[in-house]
């Protein structure tokens, strides 16, 4: 673990890191604290190499606000955001893109001059409805996912010889700086946003220039998705970051890719979802979640190797492969078979048992 007197540091050793191979794709995925100077690392990245730098933080959020008394989201006319989704004509991919992830039917209109979103709820129906105020959750997507759509096109765009590129917009860019995208998002979204984040990430090996990643949060769910997943020939540095009460910073290295706490929540949320009978199947995802971080704890070579033989184990590890690998509007298309039900009962109380897990019995679960 190495200490440093200022975030500034920090900064300077990450970047030393990240551009001492310009043949690979890096990726910094830093697990940090609130209060611990992720987000002033973000906006210091930003001011130093501001024309190289793609970057989601808090403060790209606060060009978005949403006036409570007209149900409107109002995004700065002037800002690069909304003159970038003008010129390239970007509101229907934004638009295509949260109605997948969010599985319904709200739908985003956009004036760009005027600076305004607004949502209405087209079910094709009388129950239509317009100017509808939607969820802080479903407002903190929409604004990743703008983000999200800009960064997709920019590798689409980079991905084009100089010449033949519809913007110069993107030309100089180097860095992806990504700063907790998934504030007020269940975990169903977190892990979704995580895993198409991934997919995206395995798209940049493929582009002329080899881009590098920051990418920092203190949610423990989204950064052990990202960490857990495999990205080939991209190099991957998880982290953590801390602060101590002498404003002395520290960057360690994450060794043995160790569980966080929140595996617990995870367990007690399944426990409590079988004794329901309310198994979805977004709860593969929290599953395979579960057994990943439990796998490598324990050193075994794959989280499947933790789940006796069985014909259930076959079941849920096909559905394991399958759900964890498609969009929140996949998962929920279909409803569960009483098959896969009691296969998803039958290995996770057999894993259970195995592992020696605590069982809470309080009536709450």
């Amino acid at each position: 673990m190495a200490d440093f007197t200022s975030i500034e540091e920090v900064l300077k050793k990450i970047k030393t890191k990240l551009d001492a191979d310009s043949s690979k794709v890096q990726a910094y995925l830093i697990f940090a604290c609130n209060t611990s100077g992720k987000t002033r690392l973000s906006k210091m990245f930003v001011d130093k190499y501001e024309k190289q730098t793609l970057c989601y933080n808090a403060f790209l959020e606060d060009y978005f606000n949403w006036d409570n008394e007209k149900f409107v989201l109002k995004l700065n006319p002037q800002s690069w955001i909304a003159k970038l989704l003008k010129d390239e004509g970007l509101e229907g991919r934004v638009s295509d893109n949260f109605k997948k992830l969010t599985n319904s039917k709200i739908e985003p209109e956009f004036d760009l001059e005027q600076g305004t979103i607004i949502f209405g709820n087209h079910t094709g129906d009388d129950n239509t409805t317009d100017n509808i105020k939607i969820s802080r959750g479903e407002e903190s997507l929409f604004i990743w996912l703008v983000f999200y759509t800009i960064l997709d096109v920019a590798i689409d765009i980079l991905g084009e010889t100089p010449e033949n590129r519809s913007t110069h917009y993107f030309d100089d860019i180097r860095y992806i700086v990504i700063d907790d995208p998934v504030s007020s998002m269940d975990d169903t979204r977190i892990i979704t946003v995580a895993l198409e984040l991934v997919e995206m990430i395995r798209r940049l090996p493929q582009l002329p220039i080899k881009l590098k990643i920051i990418i920092t949060t203190h949610h423990s769910l989204f950064y052990n998705v990202l960490s857990s997943e495999k990205l080939k020939d991209c190099h991957k540095y998880p982290r953590l970051l801390t602060k101590s009460s002498n404003n002395v910073f520290s960057l360690g290295e994450q060794r043995g890719d160790s569980p966080f706490a929140y595996h617990n929540l995870i367990f007690t949320e399944l426990q409590k979802i079988i004794k329901n009978n309310n198994i979805q199947k977004y709860h593969f995802n929290l599953f395979r979640a579960l057994l990943e971080k439990t796998a490598n704890f324990l050193g075994y070579s794959g989280w499947s190797d933790l789940l006796d033989e069985s014909e259930s184990k076959n079941i849920v590890v096909k559905q394991l492969n399958l759900y964890s690998h498609s969009s929140l509007s996949e998962i929920e298309a279909s409803r569960l078979t009483d098959e896969e039900k009691e296969a998803f009962k039958h290995t996770f109380e057999g894993f259970t048992t195995k592992f020696h897990w605590r069982v809470v019995r309080d009536e709450s679960v």
